[in-house]
């Protein structure tokens, strides 16, 4: 026999009542947690009500009173696109909710979107706010009437630093001055003793471990730098740089890779639509090495780059470049062209870039190997510690690939192309001690290996340095 479920009407209303005291416990939960937040914004203890009202967002969020209070929070714990996250969904459903809007101006000049906050100011206006609210408004106004005549008139700063450091292998010199494959005295030096048939036990590649091995070192640098912005407009300014160098070891066998870098920067930026940014430079450098500071090289190119914006916290950067090298030693004379693309991000806590960059070598006829390609690819992490310190760690890879045979001299006299992978790693710490004043300190580690043996090398370098801002 079929039993028939039935339920009596006291059993219904039993049920309803557990459900309904269900409901309100959960209801009297939340607003405990929201009421327990807003005081510890009243408090100032921002990060605190910003991580409670952060854990409910999966289950409140899309209720306005509820994302209302995590922008404020948000936007107070310095995380501004989410703030602005929270705020849309809060004027989503209430358009006319004005504290929101004048939360999310807020917001939006945090993240130096100020053509946005003066579209949302607009339709504040527009609400007829209360007194308290126009003043609140007013003080939004003149921040960016202040910030756009910061950026309309002449700016200038400069900086002068102090280095100490240690280099585990001088016989390479920095980015800025990248020879390769040895240095113009090194290769003359190298050839001159084989052609005295000084070959060390017969096995030419072993030059590197009796006459070039590195040399260990601990360095001196000083460096000088000016930064100037000259408005040309309301959308438009001239941009001037300036850095000088001089990097000196200690060590006598490693004095010919003394170093000074003179170099000058000129250029025009110009904001564009829909907040892009284009920006043309030219720039000019010299420098000297060795024991006798002798010419090393003048070099001048152009470089042109357009950034955009990418969503809330994002910068897309495309790269073009042209360089002009000359040496002291005509043979490693060389035009470059270069393509790249970067992109920076912002997230809550840390700030991420990633760079790829396409690099083509023109050389000169003699140059051994001939043209080479370049693919680098890289990224980069800032992760501040508090209002005063900063880590930033960068990782790079560079695949240089030579297009003709050669190397001979370096291959037991057998020619052959040459490729090299480049691993770069930093790890750098910085410490602001006052308004002009900041402290820095860096490791790098370089590993090369080269399908020519000779060429592999390892480079391990440690500096403090002080750098005083003006």
């Amino acid at each position: 026999m079929r039993r028939i479920f039935t339920f009596s009407p006291a059993r219904i209303a039993s049920w309803a009542s557990v459900l309904f005291v269900l409901l309100c416990s959960n209801a009297l939960a939340y607003q405990a947690d929201l009421d327990e937040a807003r005081q510890a914004l009243e408090q100032g203890e921002h990060q605190a009500a910003y991580d409670q009202l952060q854990r409910l967002e999966l289950e409140h969020g899309g209720e306005p009173e509820f994302d209302y209070w995590l922008g404020v929070a948000a936007l107070r714990a310095g995380s501004p696109s989410h703030a602005l996250i929270a705020l849309d969904r809060v004027i989503l459903r209430q358009p006319s909710h004005a504290g929101a809007r004048m939360e999310r101006v807020a917001a939006l000049l945090q993240l130096d979107q100020r053509a946005a906050a003066e579209r949302e100011i607009e339709r504040l206006q527009a609400l007829s706010p209360p007194p308290e609210a126009q003043a609140a408004i007013t003080r939004f106004q003149a921040a960016i009437t202040q910030r756009r005549q910061a950026e309309n008139s002449p700016q200038h700063q400069g900086r002068f630093s102090i280095d100490i450091g240690h280099d585990s292998n001088p016989q390479r010199f920095p980015s800025e001055v990248a020879i390769d494959p040895l240095q113009p005295n090194l290769r003359s030096a190298i050839e001159a003793l084989t052609e005295m048939g000084l070959v060390p036990d017969g096995d030419l590649s072993r030059f590197d471990e009796q006459v070039f091995s590195p040399d260990s070192s601990t360095y001196q640098r000083l460096q000088g730098s000016y930064q100037g912005t000259f408005p040309a407009g309301e959308q438009s300014r001239w941009l001037f740089n300036a850095v000088g160098q001089a990097q000196r070891y200690t060590q006598e066998a490693a004095q010919d890779y003394d170093l000074t870098l003179a170099q000058a920067q000129l250029g025009y930026q110009r904001d564009l639509a829909h907040q892009r940014v284009f920006t043309l430079r030219g720039s000019a450098l010299q420098g000297w090495s060795g024991r006798n500071q002798d010419r090393l090289l003048p070099r001048w190119g152009s470089h042109a780059e357009l950034s955009q914006p990418i969503g809330l916290d994002s910068e897309l950067r495309w790269q073009l470049g042209a360089q002009h090298n000359r040496y002291s030693e005509a043979r490693n004379d060389h035009d470059t062209g270069l393509l790249g693309i970067q992109l920076n991000s912002r997230h809550s806590a840390w700030r991420t870039r990633l760079v790829a960059q396409v690099e083509q070598e023109w050389a000169k006829d003699d140059r051994e190997g001939g043209d080479l390609t370049q693919l680098r690819l890289g990224g980069g992490l800032d992760y501040p510690i508090g209002d005063r310190q900063l880590l930033r760690a960068d990782l790079n890879h560079r695949l240089r690939t030579y297009q003709d045979d050669g190397f001979a001299l370096y291959n037991d006299f057998s020619a052959t192309q040459r490729r090299d992978r480049i691993w770069q790693a930093r790890l750098t710490w910085l410490y602001q001690l006052s308004s002009d004043w900041l402290i820095e300190a860096s490791a790098d580690v370089e590993r090369r290996r080269s399908s020519v043996d000779f060429f592999d090398t390892r480079r391990r370098q440690t500096q403090v340095g002080i750098r005083y801002l003006f």
